[in-house]
């Protein structure tokens, strides 16, 4: 988040509507609601009291700089102010904006010229991996300019251009799936069936997965010699966590 420290203090800038310095309940929500209309009252006035350390009434900006480095549950929102303001699909280059409309034919897996959360949901949490489905799903819903429940080409390309990657940590626990902070802007039918599917599609990837490793095992029982059989599960495990990882963003257990 250093490096964006200035786009960070102009989004501040921005949202600070009358120049007072601070930002105000009615400014969060404002901000909020352009950014996802299905983010209620409730849930921006939790989040404002989040932000809100000093519970003075108002954010200071270093109060919204704390919150913005925290670790806590709004990392999808935390990934989504980033896409306030003018879309950057214009700072792409002509070879980029290529190498990206290859990457978007690839995701459109039924080939309709546009992307539902389904299709584009492996992407986001390789892309992601730090986030819960609750925080992809509102990432694309905020990516979702338009509101019209898909996005297109240039809806992605802002999005990957104003929110950076993140990098997997092999040794930490998988993000909670529980109740979460954005539940409560997930409302909308169609949000539940998508998150639904792809929950089904996670649990499918992961049977898939320990079927692999099950098969994996009984095959070593062909080999007699210990290391032979040690050295043929390693590289054949080594050679599936491979393949999982490339399918599903997922480092399997």
């Amino acid at each position: 988040m250093a490096g964006d420290s200035g786009k960070v203090k102009e989004i501040f800038q921005h949202w600070d509507r009358d120049g007072s310095g601070d930002i105000s309940v009615a400014e969060l929500t404002r901000v909020l609601n352009k950014l996802n209309p299905q983010f209620d009252q409730a849930a921006c006035q939790k989040m404002f009291s989040c932000m809100d350390v000093n519970s003075d009434g108002s954010i200071q900006y270093d109060e919204f700089i704390n919150w913005l480095t925290s670790s806590d549950s709004y990392k999808g929102a935390k990934a989504a102010i980033l896409m306030d303001g003018k879309g950057a699909g214009g700072k792409a280059d002509a070879a980029r904006k290529a190498k990206l409309r290859a990457k978007y034919a690839r995701l459109d897996k039924n080939g309709d010229g546009k992307l539902d959360f389904v299709e584009v949901y492996d992407f986001l949490q390789k892309r992601y991996p730090q986030m819960t489905l609750p925080d992809l799903r509102f990432l694309y819903n905020c990516a979702d300019k338009s509101h019209d429940g898909i996005l297109d080409f240039y809806e992605l390309l802002d999005m990957l251009m104003n929110v950076p990657s993140q990098k997997a940590d092999p040794g930490a626990a998988p993000p909670s799936q529980g109740q979460h902070p954005l539940s409560a802007a997930l409302l909308r039918p169609d949000a539940r069936d998508d998150i639904k599917a792809a929950l089904e599609k996670e649990e499918r990837d992961q049977k898939e997965w320990m079927e692999k490793v099950n098969d994996i095992t009984s095959k070593m029982k062909e080999f007699k010699d210990d290391e032979r059989r040690h050295k043929e599960f390693r590289e054949a495990h080594a050679k599936v966590m491979r393949e999982h990882y490339a399918k599903t963003g997922q480092l399997a257990i």
